[in-house]
């Protein structure tokens, strides 16, 4: 484990750790994962036990293929506390591109912690891993998620791709919304003042 923990990337935002995840993350994961409100717009119903939310942090902290997907761990950087979490996955390395997911406990919602953590992540995307263009699919009702997209600079480009997730005997149809390098709205200020400077 300690090799692999040597080639992780731990990303750091203002109030925010994003690391690989841990045994001891189940019951702040629980919190996500076993809220069913929290999982309503997911592909997976919720966890009835934290036993099974235990499988999920065994599955997520294995991490073996970062050229496929990763998991992050949102911890709090004061007490190292999982309060949610971000992924890529569907990674095609050829083209490029891929697909990111993200929860956050229901209680920790409305401080803009998401906005730091996909921030850092999509750096590290558009930055480390030369990805040119990153999806996500949000469900129509999800007007948080779809907010935190937008003011992120994600543009929607499709759907409803009907009955596109399962979840439990349920599909659910999604919306299609990507962001391509250099459309990074947190970026855009820090690319006019250098461009101001060299005028």
């Amino acid at each position: 484990m300690a090799k692999a923990d040597k080639v992780f990337p731990e990303l750091t935002s203002k109030r925010l750790r994003l690391r690989r995840f841990r045994p001891g993350d189940v019951e702040g994961m629980h919190t996500c994962f076993g809220d069913l409100d929290a999982m309503r717009y997911w592909n997976m119903p919720a966890c009835k036990t934290t036993v099974e939310t235990a499988r999920w942090v065994k599955a997520l902290a294995k991490a073996k293929s970062p050229h496929e997907w990763l998991g992050w761990a949102l911890a709090d950087k004061r007490a190292d506390r999982c309060i949610g979490m971000v992924n890529y996955h569907h990674r095609e390395t050829r083209n490029k591109r891929l697909e990111i997911g993200y929860i956050l406990a229901p209680a920790q919602q409305g401080k803009g912690l998401m906005t730091e953590a996909l921030q850092a992540v999509l750096d590290h995307c558009f930055g480390p891993l030369g990805v040119h263009r990153v999806e996500a699919l949000i469900h129509p009702d999800n007007a948080a998620s779809i907010r935190l997209a937008e003011r992120l600079g994600f543009r929607l480009e499709g759907g409803p791709l009907r009955d596109y997730w399962r979840n439990g005997d349920t599909y659910m149809s999604t919306m299609m919304y990507a962001l391509l390098a250099g459309e990074q709205a947190w970026a855009a200020p820090a690319r006019g003042k250098r461009a101001a400077k060299q005028a």
